[in-house]
C-alpha cells in the first residue's frame, strides 16, 4: 500500500470540505490547529484546515494576463473565478515533470480566494499550532521572499513547513491578479 498521499492515482470527484455554515460550527473550534498536509517532491508542507474549501484533481485552467509568474491562472469554481498559484514556482522549487500527478487545493480565507497546485495531499494532521487570525494586509513584507512561509512542526517524525495562506499571492502582486481576474471575467461577459 502506497503511504497517504503518495498513489499515483487520480480521484475526479472533488472533496468538499465543510464551512462555518455547515454543522460543523460546533466542531471547529477544536479544529484550529489541523492542517491539510500535501507534498511537493518529498518535502512535506502544511496549510491551515480552516482555510480549506475544496481539493481536487488538477483541471482545466483559463489563463490570466499581466500577473506573476507563479499565478498560471484562472480556475472555473463553484465559489467562483479563483486565481491558482503554482506553489512550486511561488516558493522557488523546481518544476514538476510533465505529466506528473498534482491536486489542486482551493483556500478561502478573510474574504479571499486562491487554489494551489501541490503534487499530492496526505492527510490531516493536529500539529499543535493554533490558527491565527487572517491579516491580509497590503503592506509589503519586509521578508517578502520567504513571506508564504509561516514555520515549521514536527508531524510525526517528519518536519512539516507551514505555508500562511495570507502570503501565497505577495500583497505587491494582489492588485494586478484581481484586474487581471476582472478583465478576464469581462473579456468571457462579452
Amino acid at each position: 500500500m502506497a503511504p497517504a498521499g503518495r498513489s499515483n492515482e487520480r480521484c475526479d470527484a472533488p472533496f468538499h470540505v465543510t464551512g462555518p455554515d455547515d454543522a460543523m460550527t460546533d466542531a471547529s473550534a477544536s479544529l484550529q490547529s489541523h492542517y491539510l498536509t500535501f507534498l511537493l517532491g518529498e518535502d512535506l508542507y502544511a496549510i491551515t484546515l480552516g482555510a480549506v474549501k475544496d481539493i481536487r484533481a488538477s483541471g482545466a485552467v483559463q489563463p490570466l494576463r499581466e500577473v506573476p509568474g507563479y499565478v498560471v491562472g484562472r480556475l472555473e469554481h463553484a465559489l467562483g473565478p479563483t486565481p491558482l498559484v503554482d506553489l512550486r514556482r511561488r516558493i522557488g522549487l523546481p518544476a514538476q515533470v510533465a505529466g506528473g500527478p498534482s491536486v489542486t487545493v482551493v483556500l478561502e480565507r478573510a474574504g479571499q480566494r486562491l487554489a494551489m497546485l501541490a503534487d499530492a495531499v496526505a492527510e490531516v494532521v493536529d500539529l499543535g499550532l493554533p490558527d491565527e487570525p487572517a491579516t491580509a494586509s497590503d503592506e509589503p513584507d519586509a521578508r517578502a521572499e520567504l513571506a508564504w512561509l509561516k514555520g515549521a512542526a514536527a508531524a510525526g517524525e517528519r518536519m512539516v513547513l507551514v505555508l500562511d495562506p495570507d502570503q501565497l499571492i505577495l500583497p505587491a502582486d494582489r492588485s494586478a491578479v484581481h484586474a487581471a481576474l476582472v478583465a478576464a471575467a469581462t473579456a468571457q461577459a462579452a
